[in-house]
């Protein structure tokens, strides 16, 4: 059994990567987080500038001295997080669009059905393969962050705490796009429906005001960014992991 998905999930991977997509993505998505973690560093390095420079008096705030509010958790892991969270919920469809689409649509998913393989075994490499690429994917993109931070002796746990988040985060976003793939022959139908789904689900913050407040509560726990939010500041819960 192990030996058959194994077989069939290095094939996975080998389709995937013949395509230019798969390093398009990676390289996109590596460029796109080190220029947005960059960006909030700056961004944070130069408020502090301002708020421990002379003369920086008025506002309620003495000179030298830094408000409880500006830190890095606001200032750089918390905006990160959805970066990187947003920055998933574009390229994965792309990925998963085609995994059971492109069988459906060039006649292929009959022949895998004809081999020994079981439609469970099938399945669980497609989306082994889909996993594994998302935790390349994130590995790669962390490159950058996780070397500022260490050269400048900074929460480097924390950053693997919401990266732990996202690679779950990622894991379910792909698991929607392969459900997605797998209900139609057309990849572009598999990748929209992806985008719409994944995009609804992702947080149901502008429902709370048209329902009740217990379904609203049920709604936020549905949500997937309610679940992701610990992990960027810090906390690494299982339950929200499972979910």
């Amino acid at each position: 059994m192990i030996r058959r998905i194994w077989a069939l999930f290095r094939k996975e991977l080998r389709s995937l990567f013949a395509t230019p997509i798969a390093y398009l993505v990676l390289t996109a998505s590596v460029s796109v987080t080190a220029v947005l973690f960059f960006d909030h560093l700056v961004r944070f390095n130069r408020l502090l500038f301002v708020f421990h420079s002379e003369g920086i008096g008025a506002g309620g705030f003495d000179t030298g001295t830094t408000p409880r509010q500006l830190n890095l958790l606001e200032e750089v892991f918390i905006p990160l997080s959805q970066d990187v969270s947003l920055m998933l919920l574009l390229v994965v469809p792309l990925i998963t669009m085609r995994v059971f689409a492109e069988e459906k649509s060039q006649g292929t998913d009959e022949l895998l059905l004809t081999t020994p393989l079981r439609s469970w075994e099938i399945s669980a490499a497609k989306f082994l393969t889909a996993w594994i690429f998302i935790a390349l994917l994130l590995a790669v993109s962390a490159l950058y962050p996780a070397v500022a931070i260490q050269q400048a002796h900074l929460g480097l746990p924390h950053l693997l705490a919401l990266y732990v988040g996202q690679l779950g985060f990622g894991i379910a976003v792909a698991s929607i796009g392969l459900a997605c793939s797998a209900l139609s022959r057309s990849q572009i139908v598999a990748a929209v429906v992806a985008y719409a789904f994944s995009f609804i689900v992702y947080d149901f913050h502008w429902l709370e005001t048209l329902v009740s407040q217990p379904f609203a509560h049920v709604l936020q726990e549905v949500a997937l960014q309610s679940h992701l939010q610990n992990f960027a500041r810090g906390l690494v819960e299982l339950r929200h992991w499972v979910y």
